[in-house]
């Protein structure tokens, strides 16, 4: 079932991977694509875009 939640989460996870995507192609490295995508994950994680459970209310 897809929801509001689950297709937010997807549109950010896009946006990670072709922002970390684009730094790899620049500087043609794997390791900037794979530290990059950790560092935005994680900050998005913790700013509230990525969520894993609904909000209770």
């Amino acid at each position: 079932m897809t929801n509001a939640r689950n297709k937010l989460n997807a549109a950010t996870i896009q946006g990670i991977v072709l922002i970390a995507g684009v730094f790899a192609l620049l500087t043609r490295s794997w390791i900037v694509f794979l530290l990059l995508a950790i560092v935005l994950a994680g900050t998005s994680f913790l700013s509230g875009d990525i969520r894993i459970r609904s909000r209770r209310r």
